[in-house]
């Protein structure tokens, strides 16, 4: 019988990235197709450990999944690499059995991984308005899969169905009842493939089936999350994903009333918006989005960078500023989380700042009243994709 695989789809607004694994979660290849729409798009990918860059020209998600399923096609690979077409490992449609996507956003409809048909899909399509940025170019991936691979399975796994487990008295706001009955206003959560990726690797590691954790998911966005006995039961993004922590871009908590004020001083709401979710944030603060910039910037010598940047005195303030604006966020999530659990067997550390960032983990736990494992687990929300639709 002919080798099958899983193929695992993450469609963001100009990038498509994926990942192949055999039924047997054995991943086969990984790649990227960027600049979806703009000009110098490409397509990095990886087969049997081996890396290949190459242009495409690719106007929408459609031909960015064409891309992909192109450079799985043994014929175009060994033109592409110089190797025989017999030492390659054969990938066809029919032999892409599921496909998995993450969707960002499933509301309170879409809790577990969900087979995708043009019902779901037109359901789906309800929840955009809850995230304009991320679940039109999902479904757009979805679309692309349908069309290209018409007899694989396509299946949707969701960001915020993790966070499902959280009970009424956390996830709902302090506004009044109706609000939420007729337009779904309350903490969704996201990141949760991530969260629950990591959650289950913790377990494995302290080899303790219903671990009370708290995941620190670090990276351009930010949040963390409340484990007990396994489950999700708080998590600092909310209703959208500006909600938490300090992001790279993003504001995270502010009081509601700095909305009010800034329109009653001449703003738009399009402009509030812009400011919160794009210009705020280790940007907003120090001018910086990368974290390895606005270390340096701090004093801190970051191992295999150097910063392209010259730090003014004023900058290097502000960037010291920043960080510790961000770790004192971080620290103050954790000592709520931990009043929430009351015991905790790890704290988790993950994504890119999360897991490459020991400068920043150690100012974070430094002082901190409990005392617990610290565990850094790098992230694999496709892994995690496959292995939840593998099982349906």
């Amino acid at each position: 019988m002919p080798q099958q695989f899983i193929l695992i789809i993450n469609a963001g607004s100009s990038s498509l990235k994926f990942k192949l694994f055999s039924t047997e979660l054995r991943e086969i290849a990984e790649g990227i197709v960027e600049k979806i729409g703009l000009d110098g798009s490409f397509l990095n990918y990886g087969f049997s450990k081996k890396g290949q860059r190459i242009e495409v020209k690719v106007k929408d998600h459609h031909q960015a999944m064409e891309a992909v399923v192109d450079s799985l096609r043994p014929s175009t690979r060994s033109a592409r690499s110089g190797q025989a077409h017999s030492t390659m490992l054969s990938v066809d449609f029919k032999s892409i059995v599921k496909v998995g996507h993450r969707v960002v956003h499933g509301a309170e409809k879409f809790i577990r991984p969900t087979l995708l048909t043009a019902r779901t899909i037109k359901q789906l399509e309800k929840f955009n308005k809850l995230a304009p940025l991320h679940n039109p170019n999902n479904i757009a991936g979805i679309k692309a899969c349908r069309a290209l691979l018409p007899a694989a399975e396509q299946w949707a796994v969701f960001d915020t169905a993790f966070h499902s487990t959280i009970p009424d008295y956390a996830y709902l706001y302090p506004i009044p009842f109706k609000i939420y009955q007729e337009r779904g206003v309350r903490r969704y959560g996201f990141h949760g493939i991530s969260h629950q990726y990591v959650s289950g690797e913790a377990s494995r590691l302290l080899k303790k089936k219903f671990p009370n954790l708290i995941t620190c998911h670090l990276g351009s966005g930010c949040s963390i999350t409340a484990i007990k006995a396994g489950k999700s039961v708080d998590t600092s993004m909310g209703f959208t994903p500006l909600e938490g922590l300090m992001m790279s871009t993003r504001s995270g908590d502010i009081d509601p009333a700095i909305i009010f004020y800034l329109t009653r001083e001449g703003m738009t709401i399009t402009e509030i918006d812009k400011l919160l979710n794009s210009e705020s944030g280790l940007v907003g603060v120090a001018g910086l989005k990368d974290m390895r910039d606005i270390m340096v910037a701090s004093g801190y010598k970051i191992s295999n960078y150097r910063s392209p940047l010259k730090f003014s005195k004023q900058q290097k303030y502000l960037a010291s500023l920043a960080l510790n604006m961000f770790v004192y966020r971080v620290r103050k999530y954790i000592g709520a989380y931990a009043t929430v659990l009351g015991r905790i067997d790890a704290i988790v550390f993950t994504a890119g700042i999360g897991e490459r960032n020991a400068d920043i983990r150690s100012l974070i736990v430094k002082g901190l009243p409990i005392k617990t494992k610290i565990l850094v687990i790098p992230t694999n929300e496709e892994l995690m994709i496959a292995k939840l639709i593998s099982n349906t």
